[in-house]
C-alpha cells in the first residue's frame, strides 16, 4: 500500500494506538509529544515548525515533527522531533518518507542543516537517510546538511 504523508495541525484520531506501540517499544517520545500538546508547550504551529503523519491507506503508520533546534543559538538549524514508526510498518519506507517531508519543509524554512538526537538503535536508519554522525556537537547524534540553502 502506498505511503501518504500529510502535514497535520492536530494529533491524529489514532494517535493513541501509535503512542501505545511506542511505549511497548520502550520509547516515551510520543508521551512527551502528547504532554507538550496538552500543555500548549509545543504544537508545531509556530514559525519554522511542522508536524507530519504517515498513512498507509487510512491507517496511521508514523509521525515526525520539525522545529528550530532549541539547543543551538543559531536561527537556521532545524531539529527532527518525535520521529516514530509503528513497529509492524518499519523497513517499509515510512520513516524515510517522513524524513523526506521534514527535509523538504526544512529547506522551505531555510534551515542550513537538520540535527537529531537518536537512540543507538536508530543510528543506522539515520545514516541510510543521509545523516552524518554529529562529532563534537552537544545534544545531537546526527546532522544533515541542507544542500542549496
Amino acid at each position: 500500500m502506498p505511503i501518504r504523508i500529510e502535514r497535520i495541525a492536530h494529533l491524529p484520531d489514532d494517535f493513541e494506538q501509535l503512542a501505545a506501540d511506542a511505549l511497548g517499544d520502550g520509547q516515551r517520545m510520543l508521551e512527551v509529544l502528547r504532554e507538550d500538546w496538552q500543555q500548549d508547550a509545543l504544537r508545531f504551529e509556530g514559525a519554522g515548525q511542522a508536524l507530519f503523519a504517515a498513512y498507509a491507506g487510512p491507517a496511521l503508520r508514523g509521525i515526525c515533527g520539525l522545529t528550530a533546534d532549541p539547543y543551538l543559538p543559531q536561527d537556521h538549524v532545524g531539529r527532527v522531533r518525535r520521529l516514530y514508526v509503528l513497529r509492524p510498518g518499519r523497513r517499509g519506507g515510512v520513516g524515510r518518507a517522513l524524513l523526506d517531508a521534514v527535509a523538504l519543509q526544512a529547506g522551505a524554512f531555510c534551515y542550513a542543516r537538520l540535527r537529531v538526537r537518536a537512540p543507538v538503535s536508530a543510528f543506522a536508519f539515520y545514516e541510510r537517510c543521509g545523516f552524518l554522525r554529529a562529532v563534537g556537537e552537544k545534544s545531537a547524534t546526527h546532522v544533515l546538511p541542507m544542500i542549496g540553502v
